[in-house]
Order: structure tokens, then C-alpha cells, then sequence
């Protein structure tokens, strides 16, 4: 003889229950204790995944916290670099326009002291007549009309 599968049991859906066999009161304890058993993997499955995540929004704060740590030191150093070659121009403008080095340079030149002082006025320049108005000439358009004679 070959045995049949039995029916799936009926579970009701409404508020009351009514009574319980013990076939479907054994599936539901079965289907009960495999969603707890799944629930409790699923609890440490999305509490690792929430700390996994709080350690990795953490460490990419961190990260870009060291990066502007470092930008700031490079702008720091280049500040720095930056400064001492403006007093090193500094130093070489003021040895360049020394008195003393300008006295020798004139004197290889043939320069010397001018005795006599003159003021001289220069002429303003001529004004420039103004110039003509630009813009479009607006010439009319003429016809003429030759009338064949008859």
C-alpha cells in the first residue's frame, strides 16, 4: 500500500484560533522555533553589520582628518619657504639700490654730479581735433519708374 500525503493544515487568520490539533499545533511550534533560531542570526548579523559600519564612517572621518592634518603642514612648510625667500629679495633689492654700489656703477659710467640746474617747462601736446562721429549713413533707396511711351 502507498501512503498519501496528508493535506496542509489550515491556518485561520482571523482573531480566534478555536481549537488546536496536535498536527498543526506541532507545525506551528516547528515554524515558530525556525523563526526564532533565524531571528537570533539575524539580531547578530545586523548588529555586526551596524558596528561595521560605525568603524567605517569612523575610520574615513579619521582619514580625512589626517589628510587635512598633512595639507596643513604642507601649507605650513610652503608658508615658511615662502617667507624666507621674500627676505632673501629683500636682502638682494637692498644690496642692489646701496648707495655705495650705485657711486661705483656711475663713476665705471663716467657720471658725474651736474653743476648747473635748469628748470625747463615742456609744451603741452596739440589736442587731437575729435574725431568723427561714427555711425551708418541712411542713404533712401530711389526708384525710378521709366514708363515705356505708347
Amino acid at each position: 500500500m502507498i501512503a498519501r500525503p496528508l493535506p496542509a493544515p489550515v491556518i485561520r487568520e482571523r482573531g480566534g484560533r478555536g481549537r488546536r490539533s496536535a498536527r498543526t499545533a506541532s507545525l506551528a511550534r516547528r515554524a515558530r522555533n525556525r523563526r526564532l533560531r533565524y531571528r537570533s542570526v539575524g539580531r547578530i548579523i545586523s548588529t555586526l553589520s551596524g558596528l561595521t559600519i560605525a568603524v567605517l564612517v569612523y575610520l574615513a572621518l579619521l582619514a580625512n582628518v589626517t589628510r587635512l592634518h598633512y595639507e596643513i603642514g604642507r601649507v605650513q612648510h610652503e608658508r615658511a619657504r615662502l617667507a624666507d625667500r621674500v627676505l632673501r629679495n629683500d636682502d638682494e633689492i637692498a644690496q642692489l639700490a646701496s648707495p655705495e654700489r650705485l657711486a661705483v656703477f656711475a663713476q665705471r659710467l663716467g657720471l658725474r654730479e651736474p653743476r648747473a640746474y635748469a628748470v625747463v617747462e615742456m609744451p603741452r601736446p596739440r589736442q587731437r581735433a575729435a574725431p568723427p562721429p561714427r555711425g551708418v549713413a541712411a542713404l533712401l533707396p530711389v526708384v525710378v519708374n521709366f514708363v515705356g511711351a505708347k
